[in-house]
């Protein structure tokens, strides 16, 4: 789970600026509040803010950190990402760090880099009073300093592998997170499970995401197509059941279509046979995934059923539903894996191409329903989301444009409201700001 995240001179965040899950004394919802060891975080978080504000860049962050963290290495370029409308800025290092909780266990993760080096990274077992050093590094003229846990020191053969990893084995580009995951899990098991939750618990999805092989996906999992078939039909969308089409490549394709293309698709499924193709429609937008399975290539895509005017049972193919709806069936496995799942899900514009009331009938399903598993975060605009029976006060969180243009985060529970008021309409008069304000577009002569 995550508990708090910190970010300074990145995108638009110039000062060191922190999001947190951290609850308050607030009574409602208490089981969104959620306890681990000494640590008590909050299961939820929607973020609102003008446009521009900042609250899609919290999640770039955030995502920027897990890509990070997943490949191992920086990118060649980081200058153009920096704080731009402030000089001092451009010289200054950007820095991450990250609290969360992996297999019940509280980490914090820190880094910072400049010009395509790290200048410091940190890995920590998180306590309330002083944390417990995993590993440490840092770069002092020109000489990189590893320091390990003290326990870790026991033979002559520990401490000769601290000097040659110092010194020849690892780049002053590389993240040690990842070095010692990639190459020496069993040596350093908490340093494996703390990067094991950037790379498989925490699932970041962005507006124009989409969950590639969502026909294969419900298809493998007999568990998420059951899911999809009570979700799905209980939103209106006239989709009384999904289903999945599955033929042999042949018999789909046929013998139209490149020849060569389609021996070159089989030869590479052939070789990888964990791998998945897709296919997409350009002008229908329908996706058709390839897999091998069983020695065959197979080719797989999604079927919606609706009901005509006598009762009887229509096939659609996914193209010819609406965006929203096709957003709601991108969604599935998402919000399947908040209910059944101990993972962390991040979500941009959740409310993208989809109706405001079927939103708020989605969140405040998954806010009452005390068995959620999953955490989740997300940006919007919806402001019918603002209602304290469906999020807590500490869960509300704002973005908002300083006047030098850097982006500032607050929480809802910094102002003093009571229970019952309707912060729909204060946010929406400006109350708590995280609103745009618009110049007369009478001066433009429209």
């Amino acid at each position: 789970m995550l508990i708090r995240f910190i970010v300074k001179n990145l995108y638009s965040f110039r000062d060191e600026t922190e999001f947190n899950l951290f609850p308050n004394k607030s009574q409602g919802l208490q089981h969104h509040k959620v306890r681990i060891g000494n640590f008590d975080f909050l299961r939820y978080s929607a973020i609102y803010g003008a446009n521009g504000s900042g609250k899609s860049n919290l999640i770039k962050a955030i995502s920027f950190l897990e890509t990070l963290v997943e490949q191992g290495k920086l990118p060649s370029e980081t200058e153009d990402i920096k704080f731009k409308l402030n000089e001092d800025n451009l010289n200054t290092p950007i820095s991450l760090g990250i609290e969360f909780i992996a297999n019940d266990v509280p980490f914090f993760y820190t880094i910072t880099f400049n010009e395509g080096i790290i200048l410091y990274e940190s890995l920590a077992f998180s306590n309330k009073s002083d944390d417990i050093l995993i590993f440490e590094r840092s770069f002092e003229n020109e000489t990189q300093e590893i320091t390990f846990y003290k326990e870790y020191y026991k033979t002559d053969k520990e401490k000769l592998f601290v000097e040659v990893l110092s010194e020849k084995l690892i780049q002053r580009n590389e993240l040690l997170i990842t070095f010692l995951s990639k190459k020496y899990p069993d040596d350093f098991k908490s340093t494996h499970s703390a990067f094991r939750w950037f790379d498989e618990t925490l699932v970041i999805i962005k507006p124009d995401a989409k969950p590639g092989g969502i026909a294969h996906i419900l298809d493998k999992d007999p568990t998420i197509k059951e899911f999809a078939n009570k979700f799905i039909p209980s939103l209106n969308t006239g989709i009384t059941k999904i289903d999945i089409d599955t033929k042999k490549f042949e018999e789909f394709f046929g013998e139209s279509g490149d020849a060569k293309l389609k021996r070159k698709i089989i030869e590479d499924l052939k070789n990888e046979p964990n791998k998945l193709s897709l296919l997409t429609d350009s002008e229908t937008g329908e996706e058709v995934t390839l897999v091998y399975e069983n020695n065959e290539v197979l080719a797989k895509r999604l079927i919606t059923k609706h009901q005509n005017a006598l009762g009887e049972s229509t096939d659609f193919n996914i193209g010819q539903e609406s965006d929203g709806t096709r957003r709601l069936i991108d969604y599935i496995p998402a919000f399947q894996g908040i209910i059944n799942d101990n993972k962390v899900f991040v979500i941009d514009e959740i409310e993208r191409s989809i109706h405001p009331m079927t939103i708020k009938e989605i969140m405040t399903k998954l806010a009452l329903d005390e068995s959620v598993k999953g955490q989740l975060i997300f940006s919007t605009h919806e402001s019918n989301l603002l209602d304290q029976s469906i999020f807590r006060a500490d869960e509300i969180w704002f973005a908002q444009k300083d006047l030098d243009g850097s982006s500032k985060l607050y929480s809802l529970s910094d102002f003093k409201i009571h229970n019952t008021i309707n912060i729909e309409n204060g946010y929406l008069k400006g109350r708590f700001g995280g609103i745009p304000f618009l110049g007369n577009l009478k001066d433009l002569n429209w």
